[in-house]
């Protein structure tokens, strides 16, 4: 079990400082903290559990919050890169700055690799037992191959266990195991299923439905694993590695605010437009402490800031409960010095040069995404399945009923923040997609199934009461619109 100082921070949290660190909940003005939600619900009484509308219009627009913001009025998430000074205030890490450095790849390599394994031993120091979450990416295989290293110098002499997870078969299953049979590991394979999938909708609303459930995956089940002192993961290997969020390159990045709010017309007008500033000062207010020279830049930051530490991040902090769980990647000499580099020679370059240098061959294995070894451009991929959900077809097929009760409930409604005719509309025609991956409609379904479930176990306040206008029938109509247009061309182009 983890150890908590008086005020609720916890001991070993002295990673604040990397970007992977985990951020407990506060109310505004007190000072004590909280790693589970439900610990911070119980300081406060019923009717002072009231709905964030901000956080509403945050994660329907982006699928993600921005800032500190809870779906609680008043409850924050600690700030990114920040950790109690003791008299009530913060203290700050430093942000590197961004630069234009060109240097060799081996000699980039060469460092980049000495840093992993100092911040591994770091983290794996006095352990007896980790576990590495494990798949067929780039990331977690490198995270491995790290710690492989350092148990054949005999730096760390504990066990290791492979976590992995998936459709059986599929890609990432496959070359997890045989990373772990080069590596004399023992494996523990959880599969995914419906019944998986909505154990997480429920999982996801018990702590906090700021995100939707489908990043949970196994994770329910590995923090109830006895035995492991600490469990390694490599989720931000693309982003600060490669220089890669979501498939998309740096200097690609998109305003991480989007134009339009409502893009399905699900929220109130009113709602939309009386929270808009605050989503702004949410995603942006940052700008006044943190000087940037290129809008790549900032898109950077607000990329590790809000979309890696609100979405993905959090969902390793509901491991975190249980088993201490930390991020390779992610301390300051890593990505002080990756940011350091010309952007346009941050790519796979550096994975290319580095993987070869990891013991057991692991680099030759097939990635996940291609089927193919990192580098190689020509070839037969393998016939193994890229895919280790459908997330998308379950949702839509085995679990239909159930969300489309938590959706139409009372509980949703009462919340006075939904445009009811539009949310009608999209229930309707949501199970139409045809693809078994997940698209964003989904993830939008998935998130407000949990959201019933979390507003009703935790008996949470709604907003005043907000009148409809021809504004929200305008907007339905152009929602529904625009899902059927989004929903029909994802059909065509995606399996």
């Amino acid at each position: 079990m983890i150890n908590f100082q008086k005020n609720g921070w916890p001991e070993w949290l002295t990673s604040w400082d990397h970007l992977g660190s985990h951020y407990p909940y506060f109310w505004t003005g007190q000072n004590d903290f909280y790693m589970k939600i439900s610990s911070a619900l119980e300081k406060i009484p019923l009717e002072k559990r009231r709905l964030d509308q901000v956080a509403i219009v945050e994660i329907l627009s982006k699928s993600y919050l921005f800032g500190n913001r809870t779906l609680i009025s008043g409850l924050q998430r600690s700030p990114w890169m920040g950790c109690p000074n003791g008299d009530g205030r913060w203290k700050y890490a430093n942000i590197p700055q961004h630069a234009n450095t060109k240097l060799s790849t081996r000699d980039v390599v060469a460092r980049y690799k000495d840093i992993l394994r100092c911040e591994a031993l770091e983290y794996l120091n006095g352990k007896k037992c980790v576990g590495i979450l494990l798949s067929g990416g780039l990331d977690s295989r490198i995270v491995a191959g790290i710690v492989r290293d350092l148990q054949l110098a005999e730096e760390f002499t504990g066990d290791v266990v492979a976590l992995t997870w998936g459709l059986e078969g599929c890609r990432d299953v496959v070359c997890a195991q045989e990373i772990a049979k080069r590596y004399g590991w023992e494996c523990l394979y959880f599969s995914l299923d419906p019944e998986q999938l909505f154990q997480n909708i429920q999982v996801a609303a018990e702590i906090g439905a700021e995100f939707s459930p489908c990043h949970l995956h196994a994770l329910p089940k590995i923090c109830k694993l006895e035995g492991i002192d600490v469990i390694l993961a490599g989720s931000y290997g693309d982003s600060v590695g490669r220089a890669e969020f979501s498939g998309r390159r740096i200097l690609k990045l998109k305003p991480t605010v989007p134009r339009y709010l409502n893009r399905f017309g699900l929220i109130k007008d009113e709602i939309v437009r009386a929270s808009r500033a605050s989503v702004l000062r949410d995603a942006y207010g940052y700008r006044k402490y943190i000087q940037r020279d290129a809008a790549y830049q900032y898109r950077e930051l607000e990329q590790e800031m809000h979309y890696m530490r609100r979405k993905l991040q959090a969902c390793m902090t509901y491991v975190t409960e249980n088993i201490p769980l930390f991020q390779l990647f992610t301390a300051p000499e890593a990505f002080s010095l990756m940011w350091g580099l010309d952007p346009n020679i941050r790519d796979a370059r550096f994975y290319k040069a580095l993987l070869p240098s990891l013991p057991g061959g692991i680099g030759s294995l097939p990635w996940a995404r291609t089927g193919l070894p990192l580098g190689m451009a020509n070839g037969l991929p393998d016939n193994r399945s890229k895919l280790f959900h459908n997330y998308g077809l379950w949702l839509r097929r085995d679990l239909r009923t159930e969300i489309t009760q938590l959706l139409m409930s009372d509980t949703i409604k009462e919340l006075n923040i939904f445009n009811e005719q539009a949310l009608s509309r999209l229930v309707r025609l949501w199970p139409q997609a045809e693809t078994d991956t997940m698209n964003c409609i989904d993830e939008i379904i998935s998130w407000m199934a949990s959201l019933a479930i979390f507003a009703k176990k935790y008996t949470i306040q709604p907003i005043d009461t907000v009148s409809t206008s021809w504004h929200d029938t305008v907007n339905g109509q152009l929602g529904i619109a625009w899902a059927w247009l989004y929903q029909t061309a994802r059909g065509r182009f995606r399996q």
